[in-house]
Formats: C-alpha cells, sequence, structure tokens
C-alpha cells in the first residue's frame, strides 16, 4: 500500500550537520560492503573461469550502462531533482503519485527505445568494446534485459531519492549486492563462460524487483504508455536530459581513449596495470562520494532557487566530504603495500608509484563533486555537458603528456593535475552564473588538510624506509585529530 501523505518525518525533513554525516556514513559503508562482496565475487570468478572471465564481464557492463546512459535521456537526475522540488513544497499525495507515473511511464519507453538501439547498433557496439571484433554482436542483444533493468531501476531510485526515502535506498544497494553475489555465480558453475550473461541478466532482473518492492511501497506502480497528456507532461525532462546523454558519450569516449593511447605509447602490460591502478585509487578510493547522489543532490535541488541554503548546503556537503576522505587516503597510502597483493599479484607492486601520485584526484574531487552537483541541481544541463566537454579534452590530453614522459606514475599525476583542474573550471563557472561561494573555514581545512596529504605523498616519493612511515603517520595523526575535532563539535551545535 503506498504512503505518499506519509513522506514527511523528522527523519525526512533533517539536513543538520549530523544528518549529513549519518547518511555519508551509512552509504559509505553500504559501498564498502558492496565493495567486499565485488572482491568475493571476483575472486570466484576467476576460481571457476579464469582470468579472461573478468574481462569479458567488464566489457558486458560497460556496454549495458553505456546504452542504458545513451537511452535513458537523463531521466534519473532530472526525476530526482523534480521528486525533491515537489517533496519541498509539500505536494499532496495526488501530485506525487500523477509525476511518478510520469516518471514510469517514460521509463518504459526508453526502455523500448533500448532495446530498439542495442538491436540496430549491436555489430557497431561489438566493433567497439570487443577490440574491433563485429562478431558479438548476438551476445550484445543478449544483454537487454540487463539494459532495461538498469532503466526501471535507475526510475524507481530516482524516486526514492528525490521523496528522501534514503533508508530504503540503502536497504536496496545492500540486497542488491548481496543478490549480486548469490545468483551469478551458480550459473558461473553450472554453465562456465556461456553462464556469463545469464548470470548477469538474472542478477539485474532481481536487483530491479527489489526497486519495484521498495519504491511501491511508497507510490503505488502506474504507468499510461498511450497517453497523450502523460507523454507531454514529462517531455520536457526527456528534453532536457539530451545533453546528460551526450555527456555519457564523452564520457565513455575518454575511457576508451586513454587505454588506447598508453597502448599506442607503450605495451598491453601497461594498460593492465593502468586499470589495476585506476580501479585502487578511483574506484575504491571513491566510496565515500557515493552519498552525493543518494542524499545530497536530492537535498541540494528542493533548495536550487534560495542561493543562501544553496551555499551552506555546499559548504556543509564539503566540510564532511574533506574530513572524511582525507584521512581515509592518508592512511590509504600507508597500507598500499599490503592492499595491493590482496587486490591483484606480486607484479602488480608497480602501480604504487601511480596510486601515490594520483592520491589528489579524490581530494581535489571532495571539492568539485559538491560545486559541481549545483549544475544538475538547477537542471543546466547543458553547462552540465560544457564542464563534461572540457574534462573530456584535458583528461586524455594530460594522459598523453605525463604518460608519454614519465611512465605509470606520470598517469598518477595526470589524474591529479586533471581533477585540480576540474575543480578551478567548476568553482569559477558555478561562482559566475549560479553565485556558489565557498567559504572562508571552507578554504581553511582544504588548505590544512592538503599539506597534510602533501607531506605524506612527499614523505613516500623521497624518504625511504622507516622514515617515510614515520612522517605518513605524524600526517595521518594530525588530519585525524582536526578532522574528528571538527565533525563532534558540529555535531553538538
Amino acid at each position: 500500500m503506498s504512503q505518499p501523505d506519509k513522506l514527511h518525518t523528522r527523519e525526512t525533513e533533517d539536513t543538520s550537520y549530523r544528518h549529513v554525516l549519518k547518511y555519508t556514513g551509512i552509504f559509505g559503508s553500504v559501498q564498502g560492503l558492496k565493495m567486499m562482496v565485488s572482491i568475493v565475487r571476483n575472486k570466484l570468478t576467476v576460481y571457476l573461469l579464469g582470468v579472461t572471465a573478468l574481462g569479458l564481464i567488464s566489457v558486458y557492463s560497460a556496454i549495458a550502462e553505456f546504452v542504458a546512459s545513451c537511452t535513458n535521456f537523463g531521466l534519473p537526475l532530472n526525476a530526482t531533482r523534480e521528486a525533491s522540488e515537489l517533496f519541498e513544497d509539500n505536494a499532496s499525495a495526488g501530485r506525487i503519485s500523477h509525476f511518478a507515473c510520469i516518471v514510469r511511464t517514460w521509463a518504459l519507453w526508453t526502455s523500448v527505445l533500448s532495446v530498439v538501439f542495442c538491436a540496430l547498433l549491436s555489430p557497431l557496439l561489438s566493433y567497439g568494446f570487443f577490440e574491433h571484433d563485429w562478431r558479438h554482436w548476438p551476445e550484445v542483444i543478449y544483454l537487454v534485459p540487463i539494459i532495461v533493468s538498469l532503466i526501471i531501476a535507475g526510475a524507481e531510485c530516482s524516486l526514492l531519492k528525490g521523496l528522501r526515502q534514503l533508508r530504503r535506498v540503502a536497504k536496496i544497494e545492500t540486497l542488491a549486492a548481496v543478490a549480486t553475489l548469490l545468483l551469478t555465480i551458480p550459473f558461473y558453475f553450472l554453465f562456465q563462460l556461456r553462464g556469463i550473461i545469464l548470470g548477469l541478466a538474472s542478477s539485474s532482473v532481481a536487483v530491479c524487483a527489489i526497486h519495484l518492492y521498495y519504491s511501491v511501497g511508497v507510490v503505488s506502480y502506474k504507468v499510461k504508455p498511450l497517453s497523450r497528456r502523460i507523454l507531454s507532461e514529462g517531455w520536457p525532462m526527456i528534453r532536457r536530459g539530451i545533453p546528460y546523454v551526450l555527456a555519457g558519450i564523452v564520457n565513455s569516449g575518454v575511457a576508451m581513449l586513454i587505454p588506447m593511447l598508453i597502448l599506442h605509447i607503450s605495451s598491453m602490460d601497461d594498460v593492465g596495470y593502468y586499470r589495476a591502478g585506476y580501479y585502487l585509487m578511483v574506484a575504491y578510493s571513491g566510496l565515500i562520494f557515493v552519498a552525493l547522489e543518494s542524499d545530497y543532490y536530492p537535498r541540494l535541488s528542493a533548495v536550487n532557487h534560495d542561493i543562501v541554503k544553496m551555499n551552506q548546503a555546499v559548504n556543509q556537503q564539503i566540510d564532511v566530504s574533506l574530513r572524511l576522505i582525507s584521512p581515509f587516503l592518508i592512511l590509504f597510502i600507508i597500507c598500499m603495500p599490503w592492499i595491493v597483493p590482496l587486490l591483484y599479484e606480486s607484479d602488480f607492486a608497480v602501480i604504487l608509484g601511480m596510486t601515490v601520485c594520483a592520491v589528489y584526484y579524490m581530494f581535489f574531487r571532495g571539492i568539485m563533486l559538491p560545486v559541481s552537483y549545483t549544475t544538475l541541481a538547477r537542471g543546466d544541463s547543458v553547462v552540465f555537458l560544457c564542464l563534461e566537454v572540457i574534462s573530456g579534452v584535458m583528461q586524455p590530453l594530460l594522459m598523453w603528456y605525463f604518460y608519454g614522459r614519465y611512465g605509470l606514475e606520470g598517469a598518477g599525476v595526470a589524474f591529479s593535475v586533471s581533477s585540480f583542474a576540474d575543480m578551478a573550471v567548476s568553482c569559477v563557472v558555478c561562482r559566475l552564473r549560479y553565485g556558489v561561494r565557498l567559504s572562508r573555514q571552507t578554504w581553511t581545512n582544504a588548505a590544512y588538510f592538503g599539506c597534510c596529504l602533501t607531506l605524506t605523498v612527499a614523505a613516500w616519493l623521497l624518504a625511504g624506509g622507516w622514515m617515510r612511515y614515520v612522517v605518513a603517520l605524524g600526517a595521518l595523526l594530525l588530519s585525524g585529530i582536526y578532522s574528528l575535532g571538527g565533525l563532534i563539535r558540529r555535531m553538538r551545535a
């Protein structure tokens, strides 16, 4: 039974510092669980099918996500933003149910579009993702259930986020991680490599069902695929989503271009090391930022027309992000010699220098992401696309220059420099266009944590033996005390 009239509770309306920290911790913990499940799943996959299976799974997942992002027209982002505004305006149950019907109807039609897109372009997708091999087009078509499930689940999750049902979102993420493990490994065991797509499809459908189960408990499921009124009311969201589609294409192009640059300059081995270093520093360390989309983005969208509240939300999120990510990054560097052999093999020790040099990538993103999300909160998809294009041009150029000169360590430097450039451009553009202003305290905190991180990186690259650990542990202590003290003081305020 749906309950859109019971959405406003003390918890869902809370925007305090304690709330931000709480849900950053909750979603960070959920992502940590997902990472551990992913490690277990990868280990079992390699044991049952070999290393080749991991490559196939990566390619299949990349194709499914690419097609979904190209055909959903940014519906999840726009739906979250508009649902947040409805929540903030204390909209009636009828308005919320009507809006949910619009979102679900368009999700249904974009799912149909994804099927057509996948079927017609399967040879091209095979050529692009399977190293210029056309013959995998049937496998691309078999991914249709995964793609449709991604689109439907994305729409349902956007409604839950916009209506501040964060506990339900956290439960979904947890159950999805467990379901993916339980539903993929049996197929791998029974059908070997042929079971990869079956396992991925079954787990995707199950995750979609979990989303539906929890979202229908908030707003009853209703679609009107042939209603002109419903389609016309949802069309502005689709139109605004076109730049998001183009931005997704840009990001996918960059993700494919950089390995090609490395392969042109060096060898396939370095491509493998690059991917391992990327996932180690960027993907795994980025778990702390997952709350940005789940909690911060809906809160920011709800106040996007109030510049004072918007600036308060931006500075608040940056403060939490820096206080959590900075000590974590220092600890990550200290533990790197043990983490790499645990996740990979001893041969991958060559990526240590790359990951240390790339550590600033995550640090600057702690400032950049809360600022750049204002473009999404304001629904300014064209500006968002321009920022993505600028980043998409800079990153390959920096990678070509630094990797060509300094190898894998240069690749890490390229990540850090590109992240700094992204931060600078986002801060300037959002300041001029929306009036986003970072407080003096925010910059002071950033400078302090930046110094602690720089001390650690310098010691790791220039010192040797026990000295690097002494300096790094000292920086961790300084960073941790400052971070913990600030968190406690703000939670008591």
